[in-house]
């Protein structure tokens, strides 16, 4: 019985997180600008709480659109109850320390993003997440140099997060299970 790749695609981003254990291959280093990736796991999987498949998911999607370099730093912001998933899916990735309540995950990647001289260290900031409230945060990168790419659902991009960012990559809708 033949199969379609249309078919084989849509069961694969359906499987369950032991079909998605291998990590992506990362792009060649980039030549000219090094990069740092901010990913807000909680809304790039549209959840508040994660299943370690659905973080892969994500992940596995995020390289899809954007691929991420040698040499790339990527950064993530969760609550301590989404912290086992987010290790799970991005090994290698650096993990703030969690936070909780209302927009922890948010503040943990602002406070990184504006104590850590990021504008100076790399010429592309990627963020992942559609939340709104980092607006101001990529107009503090991009006056300060950085080239800002905003990566996200395209359900969950906020109008000014989206005239924040030089550039937007949408990812597909997450997998709801």
């Amino acid at each position: 019985m033949a199969t379609s790749s249309a078919a084989v695609a849509q069961f694969a981003y359906n499987a369950p997180a032991r079909a998605l254990a291998a990590v992506p291959e990362l792009k060649p280093s980039r030549t000219r600008e090094r990069a740092v990736h901010f990913i807000d796991i909680e809304n790039l999987c549209s959840a508040p709480s994660l299943k370690i498949y659905q973080a892969k998911l994500a992940m596995r999607d995020y390289h899809a659109a954007v691929g991420i370099a040698a040499g790339d730093h990527v950064i993530i912001g969760t609550s301590h109850h989404n912290m086992i998933a987010a290790g799970n899916a991005w090994p290698g990735a650096r993990l703030l320390a969690p936070r909780s309540g209302h927009d922890g995950a948010d503040h943990a990647l602002r406070e990184a993003i504006h104590t850590e001289n990021i504008a100076e260290r790399f010429g592309l900031v990627y963020l992942g997440s559609g939340d709104g409230g980092f607006d101001t945060d990529l107009a503090y990168l991009a006056a300060a140099g950085a080239t800002t790419h905003l990566v996200a659902r395209n359900h969950s991009i906020s109008s000014r997060l989206r005239m924040a960012a030089h550039h937007v990559t949408t990812l597909p809708s997450a997998a709801i299970a």
